[in-house]
């Protein structure tokens, strides 16, 4: 049974959260970062236990020691419209830009056997400790945008553990409790349909890949992510159910205890993906801050006739602060 909230959602949200990063828009910032991908080149991170995690790194010589670390959402990858627009503004306005991969994400697929899990914060924090050594000196500014935020906050309140850089970090439109947001999207024939497809996608690469995963190819027949989340997460993880799963990456006070570094969440009003009210489940912890736009549904932020983002100055101006 689903859990209950009412929201009513304007189709201009829908507008801002398809086309912010799909159709005029994706062929445009395409066009805007092809010189600086030709300049853009590959790493692979190691982890323990023979864990590898991707990123794309973007130099620039003046970057005065700043690294713009930036994760995409699930089922994103550095090409993510948003990613790559985030990139070019911040490169061109002084800053090295390393966009990270999860697990499964982007061309990822075959660095490991076990599959993507949102619970895999370790493996994270430990490629980011590899890309420390990696580029000595950099000071990191991370962002994460969607899934990519939730792990923005978490690597923020766990950057201790593993010296990680971090002078401030920033998470846009994140799932605060993770099981409501799967809920919205199954209440909502579009996005339902276009997250499981995506993740159908992932999961056809991985059984191509591995001959073990040919015992899993009945997840394919799932049509609900809640469905698919509730068949998927008992096999590959230790959680027995979903909820207990999602429960353990939720932005709880449990979950962070407190912040290593000054985190501040972006919500928007209309996020068609994200219930705004989630932002009231955040503990209060000092050097965690939120605030809500108005407009931008789920990661589109867009402005001017829907060809640019206004979260690409919101980005820069966050990591310029003093």
């Amino acid at each position: 049974m689903s859990l209950s909230f009412n929201r009513s959602i304007s189709p201009l949200a829908h507008l801002n959260t398809i086309f912010g990063n799909n159709g005029p828009r994706k062929w445009l910032v395409k066009a805007m970062v092809r010189g600086l991908e030709r300049e853009s080149y590959e790493f692979v991170l190691p982890c323990r236990d023979g864990v590898q995690l991707h990123g794309v790194y973007s130099p620039n010589s003046n970057d005065d020691g700043r690294l713009a670390v930036l994760i995409h959402g699930w089922e994103g990858c550095y090409t993510s419209t948003y990613l790559m627009s985030a990139t070019n503004h911040l490169h061109r306005n002084g800053y090295s830009v390393f966009r990270l991969h999860l697990r499964d994400h982007g061309p990822t697929h075959h660095l490991n056997e076990a599959p993507f899990l949102a619970i895999r914060l370790e493996e994270v924090l430990e490629a980011l400790s590899s890309l420390k050594e990696m580029l000595p000196g950099k000071r990191f500014y991370l962002a994460g945008f969607s899934l990519g935020g939730n792990f923005a906050v978490r690597i923020a309140a766990n950057a201790n553990r593993h010296d990680l850089p971090i002078e401030r970090a920033l998470a846009l439109c994140p799932p605060v409790d993770p099981e409501r947001v799967s809920w919205a999207i199954q209440r909502s024939a579009i996005y339902n349909r276009y997250f499981v497809r995506k993740w159908q996608k992932s999961l056809a690469t991985k059984l191509s890949l591995y001959s073990a995963f040919g015992d899993h190819a009945d997840l394919q027949d799932h049509t609900d992510i809640m469905a698919l989340q509730e068949d998927f997460i008992p096999r590959f993880s230790h959680h027995e159910t979903a909820s207990s799963y999602f429960a353990a990456y939720g932005l709880t006070e449990q979950n962070l205890k407190s912040m290593d570094a000054p985190c501040h969440l972006l919500f928007t009003k209309d996020d068609p993906v994200i219930p705004v009210e989630d932002c009231s489940l955040l503990p209060e912890l000092e050097g965690l801050s939120s605030e809500i736009a108005a407009t931008g549904g789920h990661c589109g932020f867009v402005k001017a006739l829907g060809l640019f983002s206004w979260a690409d100055d919101y980005i820069l101006s966050h990591f310029n602060k003093k």
